[in-house]
């Protein structure tokens, strides 16, 4: 990083100021932590578990960044010395966002290889791009620890580019197969393609445009300004807007079910209705993992032949069917 003293502006000024957005990006975790079990309180266990441990990862990260700052900035005062060595819980940070990271690959490279007609050449090569960010991270944590000052990890910050690097191309390819998979899926109906378009929307702005850009922004930084902690201050951001972007795709599957709504079309429910149910319960078993498939309810052709004899309104009933089969394809499709 850096043999001297550098101004502060571009080092721990910029540490600093990252530290700020951290903390109000965990306040937004723990927000939508909350949320997510007051409105999914009957998800599986798997799904409840994986997001208890992100907010347990996203606090000790908070903790870590806050004594970090802390101690270059309070216990340090008037002995720049100290500015020169690495203090273990910035060398704790790398670790707990490669940890971060992977997890969220992995969660979805399932989704990938599921809506990818089980294709275990492109889940292998996600999972080999996600595993390899994790060797690299952890290796420069530990390698961090094993050189006690700035100056003397100064080379090895190939080792940080190179995890940078595979996170963006994980990434990347995570993005562009789950955009082509839901593209792929399209009927010609309206009532499911609008719903698929919303969804790819969701799949660019949770994939690309956050965690990505950070991290991509964060290896511009390192590969061009090795010797400050620019890139260290966006890292620091790099984890909390994973965890919240795989958060706010769990706590939105409400929202883009009645938001996919609004461009269906009306017309009769009758087998083709009944079709489309069958095809969404391949949909709720990539999508919610430990989840039993969904079955149609024999039920469903007595209410069929009550509705016959009633003369019950046809709009009435039409919008009965739109809502339920609307949240049917849409919890199939993207639930977790």
């Amino acid at each position: 990083m850096f043999s001297q003293v550098q101004p502060l502006h571009n080092t721990f000024g910029a540490l600093l100021i990252g530290s700020y957005l951290a903390t109000m990006l965990y306040g937004l975790t723990t927000h939508q932590t909350y949320r997510y079990f007051r409105l999914y309180a009957t998800d599986g266990w798997s799904l409840k578990s994986m997001v208890i441990c992100l907010w347990l990862l996203d606090s000790f990260h908070t903790i870590i960044v806050m004594h970090t700052c802390y101690y270059y900035l309070v216990t340090s005062y008037a002995k720049p010395e100290n500015l020169l060595i690495g203090v273990w819980s910035t060398k704790l940070v790398v670790a707990i966002t490669s940890i971060v990271t992977v997890v969220s690959h992995l969660f979805l490279t399932r989704r990938v290889y599921l809506l990818g007609n089980r294709s275990i050449v492109l889940a292998t090569i996600i999972i080999i791009l996600a595993l390899a960010r994790l060797g690299f991270g952890l290796a420069t944590s530990i390698e961090a620890f094993v050189q006690s000052t700035f100056t003397g990890f100064a080379k090895y910050t190939w080792l940080i580019c190179s995890s940078f690097g595979s996170a963006v191309l994980s990434d990347a390819l995570i993005t562009i197969a789950l955009c082509v998979f839901l593209h792929r899926s399209r009927t010609g109906h309206k009532r499911s393609d609008s719903v698929i378009d919303v969804l790819m929307v969701y799949t660019i702005n949770t994939g690309l445009f956050t965690g990505n850009l950070f991290t991509l922004v964060a290896l511009i930084c390192a590969a061009t300004m090795p010797h400050n902690l620019i890139y260290f201050a966006v890292y620091i951001i790099v984890s909390k807007m994973y965890t919240n972007s795989l958060l706010a795709v769990l706590n939105s599957r409400r929202s883009i079910l009645d938001r996919g709504a609004e461009g269906f079309e009306t017309g009769s429910f009758g087998l083709e209705n009944r079709v489309h149910r069958r095809n969404s319960c391949h949909w709720e078993g990539v999508n919610t993992p430990g989840k039993p498939p969904c079955r149609i309810p024999a039920i469903i052709d007595v209410v069929v032949t009550t509705e016959t004899f009633q003369q019950v309104d046809p709009s009435s009933e039409h919008q009965g069917k739109l809502h339920d089969d609307q949240s049917s394809s849409l919890n199939e499709t993207f639930d977790m």
